[in-house]
């Protein structure tokens, strides 16, 4: 809202300020516009020598702040009067996803952040986003600033989501319609073989043995190990209890508690661990005493160091000195960047072995935490073994 006001000089010498209303101005005074700029800071305007002049002028500033409000020129805004901005379609986006879990909001935000700063040219409102030449020209920017093929799949699923919010105001009802995406195969984590296994163990100190025995062990996700506490293990009944820990920004996926059974081994490892904790709270931690977010770079050095980097990944790394970065090409030949190594091909190796000692179904979808048998069964496709004699009768029949 902006208001006039005179500036005089009154008694004393001093200089003083008085909203302009309806009477006759002040004589001996100039003018000025006071308004709130679109950080919500309050301003003045240059001085008029009149208050006609200023007051013909504070219509303009207020519109001129509205449009820079929502990134728009005062024409475009002009032109908006019933459109809603991309701006504002992500701000209302964001906020109605907040409470979302919060691993969700950040990849939200990153994903409308990338497309604010790449909008192709024309495009302002939704319903201009909403168009096949809009949306396939973004894509381009996406595959043409090389994202991976899952990550420009994801992306474009987010902002056809955010434009499925504004169907009114686009008259686009399913916005993923306008383009065609090349869908990802999905892959399934690679079990490691018991041999793999041992090596990797066998390049491991103490302190990664214990954080690996644990995911080998449970089956549990990254974050679900990184945020592990005392107060979730129960050592007396071997059990594990995956919780929220919101003070850290940690919901469980789903926002599902589960409780998982811990084997002998596991517990004897972790009572050992209890005597001299290295943490009060968590039970894996950095040096600096935090939850340690970096088991998936030290679990890919190891994999280096024994010897199963596959040596034809080819990717491209960040690399730090003296306070600058920069971006270098590396070879997991030379490198623990290897693709074939993840945390998740623990877990896949976990529940692969509960299914091999026949462990029911329906136990491991609860251990694993997945909503459906179908995607525990989808997931473990290929994991059992054939008996002896199976084997027997198909070698047999091959004759």
């Amino acid at each position: 809202m902006a208001s006039i006001y005179a500036r005089f000089k009154g008694p004393g010498g001093k200089w003083g300020y008085e909203k302009v209303g309806r009477g006759k101005p002040r004589e001996n005074a100039t003018f000025h516009i006071r308004f709130t700029d679109a950080d919500g800071r309050r301003r003045w305007s240059s001085p008029y020598a009149n208050v006609k002049d200023a007051k013909e002028d504070a219509e303009g500033t207020a519109v001129a702040v509205k449009a820079q409000s929502v990134g728009l020129t005062v024409e475009e805004f002009q032109d908006s009067i019933g459109k809603a901005s991309v701006k504002t379609a992500i701000e209302d986006f964001l906020k109605f996803h907040r409470n979302a879990r919060p691993k969700t909001v950040a990849q939200y935000t990153r994903a409308l952040e990338h497309l604010s700063a790449h909008l192709p040219a024309g495009v302002r409102f939704v319903a201009d986003l909403a168009t096949h030449k809009a949306l396939d020209t973004y894509h381009a920017t996406l595959q043409a600033e090389k994202f991976a093929p899952k990550t420009i799949w994801t992306r474009m699923g987010i902002v056809f989501s955010m434009l499925k919010r504004n169907a009114k105001e686009t008259g686009v009802p399913e916005p993923s319609t306008l383009v065609k995406l090349e869908k990802p195969e999905p892959k399934s984590p690679i079990t490691y073989t018991e041999e793999d296994i041992a090596a990797l163990f066998n390049h491991m100190d103490e302190e990664e043995k214990i954080r690996y025995t644990f995911f080998l062990h449970t089956g549990c996700r990254e974050q679900e190990v990184m945020y592990a506490t005392w107060e979730d293990v129960d050592l007396v009944n071997k059990r594990f209890t995956v919780s929220a820990k919101k003070d850290v920004g940690f919901v469980p996926k789903n926002h599902e508690v589960r409780t998982i059974p811990l084997t002998s081994k596991l517990v004897s490892m972790l009572e050992a661990r209890k005597k001299n904790v290295p943490h009060k709270r968590w039970i894996f931690v950095s040096d600096s005493g935090k939850p340690d977010g970096h088991m998936l770079r030290k679990f890919k050095a190891i994999a280096k160091a024994a010897g199963l980097n596959c040596g034809e990944c080819e990717t491209e790394i960040t690399e730090w000195h003296c306070g600058s970065s920069k971006k270098v090409e590396a070879s997991c030949l030379t490198r623990p960047v290897c693709e074939k190594h993840y945390l998740h091909r623990l877990r896949k190796t976990c529940a692969t072995r509960w299914l091999r000692q026949h462990i029911d179904l329906r136990k491991i979808q609860q251990w694993l935490g997945h909503k459906s048998l179908a995607v525990t069964q989808i997931y473990l496709e290929g994991s059992a073994t054939v008996d002896a004699g199976l084997q027997a009768q198909l070698d047999q029949a091959g004759l």
